[in-house]
């Protein structure tokens, strides 16, 4: 987990770029404490040179180069890096890292790569380190763009290809590692952070003022590729630009993979489905322990951190695991008495943290500029204090259980949705028998709960002949799927995750904190997806087959009636900060809007 910076200028590098890229990759140390590198590369002879940096090992500073001796305009690329070492902590892994004339500035992490370097091993290939670098490096020699699909994990990278005099940049398949790009008539920029955009002078921002005032007004945060500045672009997830520099206008994304292809599989029963879905969640757990540091697990006492902590107990040889925990004690929400539940049951080493009583005015002010996309809640800065701790007890990774709401369904709005489902494909019986024992669980009237849902296909069918729309082309498509595992998908893919994958990557790398997501295996995720919707709704329950995954003896975790998550007293925690405020709400979007904003 890494932080990284590419910059291609068709005029050449001058020492002053040369000096704005090197003080842009020291903005994300936070990112990459463990060391820095840089390389700049002529894209026509491939020539290259590597430049001497304050955190460059000690042990790398031979044929180096000070920035003030590179001669203007003789180089046009630069590739950076910002090191976090998390596997073979030795200099063997610092980047950016060279093999048969190519280069990669990588971050993230490929869990299979021990599977993949034995494959390129039986085909010829030695490796001077244990990284999952020179795997990435040496299966793009080996397969070409063609090694992308056989990775499991999370990634941004930039590799130069020299044969072909061309860059090729990739993301992950559900965008967890962020890269963001700038590019004008004369010069291409991809970075970790928006932050880094800022060191290069001439780069001028403007807000887009329609995400500006979609998240002022309604909370809506852009999920697509446009970020709060016109001029900086979110790189699409799933997705590989092979960049030609001698054709500088052309650009053309291959999408390698898409949970949109995945097909239902209604030959697979109950019990089978809980088998496979066993295996695939220890198999994910395994590589995801893959480390030469310490891990931890955040507890929410929900579902989806107490099957990681269930499954990854198998793999700790009597080794306790730290759990950390955000709670509020005496306060509305508090989930203390579940995550103690869960701790009764694994002999864990627990660590909580307090946001109400930790609440910190300047640190919260460091959380909006770390973050860089403004926040609704405060449960998003309960996340910065979970990295914090971690980070205070020398844990460098944290394992969470993101996802797992968006493939298997476990928010208020899946279940309603997923009765609406059935009413649409004339499966009456169902829906008779889920609204009796949905109303039961929950304790909403029945009447009640029928009119929501007539509501709801009423506002859905209203929005499908177009007598009701939204002045965004996503959430007007949000309000027309019908299909559950459709939106579902659309969950994932544009609405719910992307930014909780955000705040993760930024809350989390403020304090040089690895976040990895065992539920966002594509294994999973396809698996997910592929199942019969009654696996994960049923008699009233969300998540379905994931709850009959953990053991009975976590009974009052199991069949928990309802949803929270890192849940803080909202309320009281704005209060300190807008005491005087009559509409807390919105004047809470606006300074944290602003604050993202003036912060560039």
């Amino acid at each position: 987990m890494c932080g990284i910076l590419a910059y291609f200028s068709k005029k050449g590098i001058t020492k002053d770029i040369l000096e704005e890229s090197i003080n842009s990759l020291k903005s994300i140390k936070h990112r990459g404490p463990d060391g820095e590198g840089l390389v700049l590369i002529n894209s026509k002879s491939g020539s290259f040179k590597k430049i001497l940096l304050d955190d460059l090992p000690k042990d790398l500073r031979i044929n180096v180069d000070h920035f003030n001796e590179i001669e203007d305009y003789k180089f046009d690329l630069i590739l950076g890096h910002r090191r976090l070492s998390i596997i073979d902590l030795s200099s063997n892994g610092h980047q950016p890292m060279f093999f048969n004339e190519n280069w990669i500035t990588y971050n993230g992490e490929i869990y299979n790569y021990i599977e993949i370097r034995q494959e390129l091993i039986s085909n010829g290939y030695q490796f001077t380190s244990n990284t999952d670098t020179e795997v990435i490096l040496k299966a793009y020699d080996f397969w070409g763009e063609k090694c992308i699909g056989k990775f499991n994990g999370m990634w941004s990278f930039i590799i130069w290809d020299n044969k072909t005099k061309s860059i090729i940049i990739s993301n992950d398949r559900f965008g967890v590692k962020p890269l963001y790009s700038f590019k004008n008539n004369e010069t291409y920029i991809f970075t970790s952070e928006i932050r880094q955009f800022k060191y290069f002078s001439e780069i001028n921002l403007s807000v887009n003022q329609e995400n500006y005032n979609l998240f002022l007004n309604y909370g809506y945060t852009p999920l697509d590729n446009t970020t709060y500045f016109n001029e900086i672009k979110r790189f699409p997830k799933s997705s590989l630009l092979k960049f030609d520099f001698s054709n500088f206008n052309k650009e053309e994304h291959i999408q390698y993979y898409s949970i949109y292809n995945v097909k239902k599989r209604f030959e697979l029963n109950f019990s089978d489905a809980i088998h496979e879905f066993s295996s695939l969640l220890t198999q994910s757990i395994e590589i995801r322990k893959r480390s030469d540091v310490k891990l931890g697990v955040s507890i929410s006492g929900g579902i989806d951190s107490t099957l990681i902590l269930q499954f990854l107990n198998q793999f700790t040889d009597n080794e306790k695991v730290q759990t950390f925990s955000a709670i509020s004690p005496n306060k509305i929400g508090d989930e203390s008495k579940f995550i103690y539940e869960v701790h009764k049951h694994f002999d864990v080493d627990t660590c909580f943290s307090y946001p109400l009583k930790e609440f910190n005015e300047a640190d919260f002010y460091d959380f909006l500029d770390h973050v860089e996309f403004p926040v609704k809640t405060m449960s998003f800065y309960a996340q910065w204090n979970i990295s914090k701790l971690m980070k205070s007890k020398g844990v460098t990774i944290n394992l969470v259980g993101q996802g797992a709401d968006e493939v298997f369904g476990g928010y208020r709005t899946h279940y309603i949705r997923y009765l609406r489902h059935l009413i649409l494909k004339g499966n009456l019986i169902t829906y008779f028998r889920e609204v009796n024992a949905y109303s039961e669980l929950k304790g909403i009237r029945k009447n009640i709960l029928h009119r929501i849902v007539i509501l709801d296909i009423g506002v859905l069918l209203m929005f499908k002949v177009g007598l009701r729309k939204i002045d965004v082309k996503m959430l007007n498509h949000w309000n027309k799927t019908s299909d559950i595992t459709d939106f579902l998908k659309n969950d994932l893919n544009f609405y719910q995750l992307p930014f909780f994958l955000h705040s993760d990557d930024r809350s989390s790398m403020a304090h040089s904190i690895e976040t990895r997501h065992p539920f966002l295996d594509y294994r999973i995720v396809d698996f997910g997806y592929s199942l019969s919707n009654e696996f994960c709704f049923k008699n009233g329950w969300s998540k379905y087959i994931l709850r009959q995954s953990i053991n009975d003896s976590l009974s009052r975790i199991k069949w928990r009636k309802d949803k929270k998550g890192y849940t803080v007293p909202n309320d009281e925690l704005i209060k300190k900060i807008l005491p005087e405020s009559k509409n807390l709400q919105f004047d809470f979007r606006k300074l944290c809007l602003e604050r993202v904003i003036n912060s560039f």
